[in-house]
C-alpha cells in the first residue's frame, strides 16, 4: 500500500488540509502559502481538503481544457488534471511524479486553493487596498484603471499596502479584508526609474515586480473607492447601488464566477463608506487626497480636490 503524507496550513482563517502519496508534492503544497499562514488567526469551522496524486508516466490524460461551472472547476493542462468542488470544499490534483517539486505543481495548488477559499466565504474583488488610520481603503476598478500605480504611490508614501490587484472579502461571522500582498507589478513603461525589482510575466505581459515595504495581511474595517479617470483628483460620495453596478457589470476574466457573492462582498466594503475616486495623471496626488480625507475619517458626505 503506498505511503500517505498529510499536512495542514491556515489561509484567510480557513484550515487547508493536504494529503499526498508523494512527500515532495506535500512539501510543495505547504510552501505555496507558507508566508501567509495566519496562525495568529484561529481557523474557523470551514475547512478545505486537497488530494495530490502522482500519476504513472504511461497514464494518458484527457485533452487540455479549462471548465468552470459555478462552484465546479476542471482543468487539464501540461499533463496535470485539476478538480475542485466549491460546495464541498474538496479539490484534487493529478500530476507527473517527476514534477512534484516544480513551479507548475505549485501554480496548480495555488489555483485550486484560491478557487476553494473563494467559495468558502472569501470572495475575490478586483481592487488594490491600502491602510490609512485603522481601515483599509479598497480601490476597485478594471484592468489598467490605476490600481497598481496607486498601491505603489501609497507604498512610497509610507502607507501599509494590503493588495495591488485583488482582495478577498469575508462577511461572516464578521467582516474582514484579506490579501496576499507580496509585490506590486507594473508594466515596464509605468515603473518609475531607479526602483529595483524583478521581472515577471503576468497575464501574458512582462511586468516589473516591486517589493512592498510594509505589507499587511488583513483589516477589520474598510471603505470603498471606485476608480475613475479624469484630469484632476476628486473624491466624492456615491451610493452603494452605483458602486455595485460599476463593479459587477461585465466582470473581467477570473471575477465572473461569483455572482451574488460579489455583490454582497462589494456592499460589505461599501458599508464603511463609498466614494468615486477620480484620478489625475499623477497617482501621488490621489494618495495625498486620500490621506487628507481619511486620516481623520468621518462617514459624512464630502467632496475633495487638491488645494480645496
Amino acid at each position: 500500500m503506498p505511503s500517505e503524507f498529510w499536512g495542514h496550513t491556515n489561509l484567510f482563517g480557513i484550515r487547508i488540509s493536504f494529503r499526498s502519496d508523494h512527500r515532495d508534492a506535500l512539501r510543495s503544497a505547504l510552501s505555496v502559502f507558507a508566508k501567509w499562514n495566519c496562525s495568529e488567526q484561529p481557523a474557523q469551522e470551514v475547512s478545505i481538503y486537497v488530494v495530490l496524486s502522482a500519476r504513472d508516466a504511461d497514464r494518458t490524460m484527457s485533452s487540455d481544457h479549462v471548465r468552470i461551472h459555478g462552484p465546479h472547476l476542471s482543468i487539464v493542462h501540461n499533463g496535470m488534471a485539476l478538480r475542485a468542488n466549491g460546495n464541498r470544499g474538496r479539490g484534487a490534483c493529478i500530476f507527473p511524479g517527476r514534477g512534484a517539486s516544480g513551479g507548475e505543481l505549485r501554480e496548480a495548488i495555488h489555483t485550486i486553493v484560491l478557487f476553494l477559499v473563494a467559495h468558502a466565504g472569501r470572495t475575490p474583488v478586483h481592487a488594490s487596498a491600502i491602510i490609512i488610520g485603522d481601515r483599509a481603503i479598497v480601490m476597485a476598478g478594471r484592468s489598467r484603471s490605476g490600481k497598481s500605480s496607486l498601491a505603489l504611490a501609497a507604498d512610497r508614501a509610507g502607507l501599509p499596502v494590503l493588495s495591488e490587484d485583488s482582495v478577498f472579502i469575508q462577511t461572516k461571522p464578521s467582516f474582514r479584508v484579506w490579501a496576499l500582498a507580496e509585490a506590486i507589478h507594473l508594466l515596464e513603461a509605468d515603473a518609475p526609474g531607479g526602483l529595483a525589482g524583478g521581472i515577471r510575466v503576468r497575464s501574458g505581459r512582462v511586468k516589473r515586480a516591486l517589493p512592498i515595504a510594509n505589507p499587511r495581511r488583513n483589516a477589520d474595517k474598510a471603505c470603498l473607492c471606485v476608480i475613475a479617470r479624469g484630469e484632476s483628483v476628486r473624491l466624492e460620495n456615491i451610493q452603494q447601488d452605483e458602486a455595485v453596478r460599476a463593479l459587477t457589470e461585465a466582470p473581467e476574466p477570473g471575477f465572473e464566477y461569483y455572482g451574488a457573492h460579489s455583490e454582497r462582498a462589494i456592499r460589505a466594503i461599501a458599508a464603511g463608506g463609498c466614494w468615486r475616486l477620480t484620478l489625475s495623471r499623477d497617482p501621488d496626488e490621489a494618495i495625498a487626497a486620500l490621506i487628507a480625507a481619511f486620516s481623520g475619517h468621518s462617514s459624512g458626505s464630502q467632496s475633495v480636490e487638491p488645494g480645496a
